[in-house]
């Protein structure tokens, strides 16, 4: 009989976990590529949030880029940060939760699924251009500038060379990037142990944010509602673990209580009372309370009326 949880925690064994997340994972990139809006309508975005950047004095984008590109060890490093860790650290830390901390792995798995799916509607319905692709913008393409350091094509941002149409170019609004490194940087900040590893971890989604703008990938606003989504489908997320288990608790299928103590510890918890020491019982059977003693234990001392 093949098994498809396993005993300890109840989660699908690891094989039908990689292939339902690979499955999504690659039905959510052919849907991306072919949610691929018009042009026109991505261009004249891409410039409102410009112009509402402006009115908010945070257009830094440009100066980051402009910045970054005089400094190509920095920029060859950065485009190798977007193209790379994006598609590594997250699954990896997926692999490190259902291994190491499981009983936190559904919650963290629901919510970058989520978030994922949100993205995804917002791509379909506000294509967005990048900075990189506004004509007269005054940004510099940093990853086709130096493509030929990479695997990616000089005409398309990641994407390897060859497979330049099947990217969507209008998927900056929000930033997945950022949505996931802050969901990656969440997890481990919360669950691993050694300090350093949780210094680094804070530090990614930083990072993420400014390799992605300086990159002329996305804008700040790309960064900060890619961020707003990760707590939307966090509490989606919430929202579903909270309905499976009542429906898992109706059929019989779980435990109602979600924090079990087990039986040996309340059983070792328990203070036992202290036994007294034999001479003090012998003293006390040799020699019993006088009356009055038994008087006051009984109903206290005499008071004067």
């Amino acid at each position: 009989m093949i098994r498809l949880r396993r005993r300890s925690d109840g989660l699908p064994v690891l094989w039908i976990e990689a292939v339902m997340i690979i499955g999504f994972y690659y039905t959510y990139t052919a849907t991306r590529a072919v949610a691929d809006g018009s042009e026109r309508d991505a261009l004249a975005v891409g410039w409102d949030l410009l112009r509402i950047q402006a009115d908010l004095h945070l257009n830094v984008e440009g100066g980051l880029n402009h910045w970054l590109q005089g400094i190509p060890v920095l920029a060859v490093a950065s485009c190798y940060y977007y193209a790379t860790l994006h598609f590594i650290v997250t699954p990896a830390i997926l692999v490190w939760l259902y291994r190491k901390r499981p009983g936190h792995y559904l919650r963290a798995r629901w919510t970058i699924l989520c978030a994922t799916v949100i993205s995804l509607v917002g791509f379909i319905l506000l294509p967005t251009a990048p900075p990189r692709l506004l004509p007269g913008a005054g940004f510099v393409d940093t990853m086709a500038s130096f493509h030929d350091w990479g695997w990616w094509g000089g005409g398309t941002s990641a994407a390897p060379r060859g497979l330049a149409g099947l990217a969507n170019q209008f998927a900056a609004m929000p930033s997945l990037h950022c949505a996931w490194a802050l969901w990656s940087g969440w997890c481990v900040a919360r669950f691993a142990r050694r300090r350093w590893v949780r210094t680094l971890a804070v530090i990614y989604p930083g990072t993420t944010a400014f390799v992605v703008m300086a990159t002329a990938n996305h804008y700040v606003l790309d960064v900060v509602a890619g961020w707003m989504v990760l707590g939307l489908g966090a509490l989606l997320a919430a929202v579903v673990i909270r309905v499976a288990h009542r429906r898992g608790c109706r059929d019989g299928l779980v435990d109602p209580v979600d924090q079990r103590v087990e039986p040996q510890r309340v059983e070792s918890e328990r203070v036992e009372p202290q036994a007294r020491p034999a001479a003090i019982v012998g003293a006390a059977a040799a020699h019993p309370p006088a009356s009055t003693d038994v008087h006051r234990i009984r109903h206290g001392p005499t008071r004067c009326m």
